[in-house]
C-alpha cells in the first residue's frame, strides 16, 4: 500500500491535466476541497496531481502557493504531451489505490465519492466508473454511449450521429430503475479506474493526443473482461472542451483524426474499411454543411472547412501536435 505525506493509505488519487486553463483548476480545486470536506473526509484519504502540459501563459505557479498542501502535487511537462499521456505522467506519480482522470473544466458539487466507492467494493468487476457529466442539454445525454457501428456512422452522414446517440443515452437512463446501467464508454472528463487494471492496460494508449483516448481505454478495459459503470443518478458539473474549442481548426482535426486511429486499432476487415469510408463521406457532407452556415458564422466555418481539407489531404493524419 502507498502512503501519503501524513502517513495515511492513499484511497485515490485525482489527477488534473492542465493547458493554460489556471482559473478552471482553481474553481474545480476549491470545489473539490468543499466537497471532500463537507461529505467525504471520514473515509477517504486523497491527492491531487497536477500535470501541466508545457502551458505557453506559465501561470500555473502562481496556485502551486494558494494550495501548499501535502494533498496537491504540480508536475510540469516540458512539452505538450495531450490528454492520454499527460494523465499517464500524472498515474505514474500516484499512490493511490484508485484513480480519477478528472477534467479541469468541472466542477463537483455534490459528494460523488461515497457511492462511487460503495459500488466498486461491492462489485469487482467494475473496472471504470463515472457520474453524469453532461447537464447542460435537455433530452440528450452525451456522458456515455456505444463503440462506433455502421448505423450511427450512417446518421453521423446527417450531422444527426451525436445527437441519436445523446437521445438514446437520455431515453435509456429514464426508463432505468436503477441508478447505474453499464455501456461500451463515458465521457473522459471524470474516469474512476481501479489502479491495477489502468496498469493492467498499460494506461491511456500514447498515440491519441486529444479526444477518443477514453474510449479506447474502455475498449480495452473491456476486452480484459470488465465492466463500463455509468452512475447517472451523480452528476457534477462539466463546462466542455474548454481549451479544445478556442481553436476550431485544431479541435476538429484532433476529434476526427483521434477517431481513424480507433477505427484502425479495434476493427478488422469489412466493418473497419466500411466506416472509414463513411468518415470521409462525413467529412464531405460537413464541408456542404459549413459551406452554407458561412453568412451565419464566418470564423468558425472558415476554421471547420479548413480542417476537413486538411484531414483529406493528409489522409486523417494529424501532424499538427507531434512534438
Amino acid at each position: 500500500m502507498e502512503i501519503n505525506q501524513n502517513g495515511n493509505v492513499v484511497l485515490l488519487s485525482i489527477i488534473i491535466v492542465n493547458y493554460n486553463l489556471e482559473k478552471e483548476i482553481d474553481d474545480c480545486l476549491s470545489s473539490l476541497f468543499r466537497t471532500v470536506i463537507n461529505h467525504s473526509n471520514n473515509f477517504l484519504s486523497f491527492e491531487i496531481i497536477i500535470v501541466d502540459n508545457a502551458s505557453p501563459n506559465k501561470s500555473l505557479s502562481q496556485l502551486e502557493s494558494k494550495y501548499d498542501n501535502a494533498s496537491v502535487k504540480f508536475i510540469y511537462s516540458e512539452k505538450n504531451l495531450g490528454f492520454g499521456k499527460g494523465c499517464n505522467l500524472g498515474a505514474k506519480n500516484s499512490k493511490g489505490q484508485y484513480l480519477l482522470f478528472l477534467n479541469p473544466d468541472t466542477l463537483i458539487t455534490e459528494d460523488i465519492f461515497t457511492p462511487v466507492f460503495k459500488l466498486l467494493q461491492e462489485d469487482n468487476k467494475i473496472g471504470i466508473i463515472a457520474p453524469k457529466q453532461q447537464v447542460r442539454k435537455p433530452f440528450f445525454d452525451f456522458s456515455a454511449g456505444y463503440f462506433p457501428n455502421p448505423i450511427f456512422e450512417l446518421l453521423h452522414l446527417f450531422g444527426i450521429g451525436v445527437f441519436s446517440e445523446g437521445f438514446l443515452m437520455y431515453v435509456l437512463t429514464k426508463i432505468s430503475t436503477k441508478s447505474v446501467i453499464f455501456t461500451d464508454w463515458i465521457l473522459g472528463a471524470a474516469i474512476f479506474i481501479r489502479r491495477e487494471i489502468f496498469e493492467q492496460v498499460k494506461g491511456f494508449d500514447k498515440d491519441y493526443f486529444m479526444f477518443s483516448e477514453e474510449v479506447d481505454l474502455c475498449k480495452r478495459v473491456k476486452s480484459h473482461g470488465y465492466k463500463i459503470a455509468y452512475f447517472h443518478k451523480l452528476k457534477l458539473h462539466h463546462i466542455g472542451s474548454v481549451s479544445g474549442k478556442k481553436n476550431y481548426f485544431l479541435y476538429t482535426i484532433r476529434t476526427y483524426a483521434s477517431k481513424y486511429i480507433f477505427l484502425n486499432k479495434h476493427y478488422k476487415f469489412l466493418s473497419k474499411h466500411l466506416m472509414i469510408s463513411m468518415l470521409y463521406l462525413q467529412m464531405i457532407s460537413q464541408i456542404m454543411i459549413w459551406t452554407l452556415l458561412l453568412p451565419v458564422n464566418r470564423d468558425k466555418s472558415l476554421q471547420k472547412i479548413k480542417s476537413f481539407i486538411y484531414l483529406i489531404v493528409n489522409r486523417m493524419k494529424n501532424n499538427i501536435d507531434i512534438n
